[in-house]
């Protein structure tokens, strides 16, 4: 509702910012070039998750690893191989496949192959200020004369 134009929904027109950033057609096609992506990032969310996927108009869900792992009791960051992780991550594939509803997820590098595997369809590997972050590092490091840091991916 609050992502669609009336009369398919209540978003706000504010209609001068749109048409001078989109161009005056903006609104012939604005509702359906809208992806709704609710966020399941809580332990709440999974158990709610049957309800979320059924609203009308849902086209994906977006996994945050780090803040359901905390709201499930975890560690923020990956929590594979942790029974109340892993078994939340099925519960939220499930109920995709059934709702026929994309599922999405953060992670990194070396884990975006098993999310793939496991049945995420859309995955994103790193954050913009992580990216940032290490190429500005290695950067920094190549000005002094010293070679990049080779670590490991976290989360964030």
């Amino acid at each position: 509702q609050y992502c669609r134009y009336a009369p398919e929904g209540s978003r706000s027109y504010a209609g001068t910012r749109v048409v001078r950033q989109e161009g005056a057609d903006y609104f012939a096609n604005a509702n359906t070039d809208v992806a709704v992506i609710p966020m399941v990032e809580t332990a709440q969310a999974v158990s709610n998750l049957d309800d979320i996927l059924s609203v009308p108009g849902v086209d994906a869900i977006y996994v945050g690893p780090s803040d359901l792992s905390v709201t499930l009791g975890l560690k923020p960051g990956n929590n594979d191989g942790e029974p109340a992780f892993d078994a939340a991550v099925a519960q939220i594939l499930e109920g995709c496949a059934r709702h026929n509803v994309i599922a999405g997820c953060h992670t990194v590098s070396e884990l975006t192959q098993r999310r793939i595997e496991q049945g995420f369809r859309m995955v994103t590997v790193t954050s913009d200020t992580v990216a940032l972050a290490r190429a500005l590092d290695d950067e920094l490091r190549r000005a002094r004369g010293e070679e990049p840091v080779i670590r490991s991916s976290s989360m964030y």
